[in-house]
């Protein structure tokens, strides 16, 4: 996440040295990278942060356009190309799409809790069947 912050006279999320000269290129970084929360485009371009390497905006819907109203140009569909990219490798390199993921198990409380239900529910099912069949035996007494 890039911060608000400034180091210097430059918003760090638009510092295309910090985010991607210094991220990127030399700490080998291949994840997303999201800014932090934008409340207007007068302190936080959104242009400026995705030619920086940012790839996710963390705003309200009204606050997403470009500082400009000009019409998009090819460099601007290649540096979205660019941040879809990098979130999408993100998500597919990520545990959410490994269907086995090994140290990920239930807990041992949890183990724990089904095991004393299993008993409690094998117990009232066994005293359920012991009344039934101490009333049939009443029953034939009875007659």
């Amino acid at each position: 996440m890039s911060s608000f912050n400034r180091v210097g006279t430059r918003w760090t999320g638009g510092d295309y040295r910090l985010m991607t000269e210094i991220l990127r290129n030399e700490w080998g970084f291949d994840g997303v990278v999201i800014c932090d929360y934008k409340t207007d485009n007068t302190v936080m371009d959104s242009r400026q942060m995705l030619y920086a390497g940012n790839d996710l905006i963390l705003a309200s819907l009204s606050n997403l356009l470009w500082n400009d109203a000009s019409e998009s140009s090819v460099q601007d569909m290649t540096i979205l190309r660019q941040a879809s990219h990098n979130i999408l490798y993100a998500v597919a390199n990520s545990n959410s799409i490994n269907v086995d993921v090994i140290g990920y198990g239930l807990e041992n409380w949890g183990i724990v809790m089904i095991v004393i239900e299993c008993v409690v529910a094998v117990a009232i099912v066994g005293w359920g069947v012991c009344l039934f069949i101490a009333a049939g035996k009443v029953g034939k007494k009875e007659k």
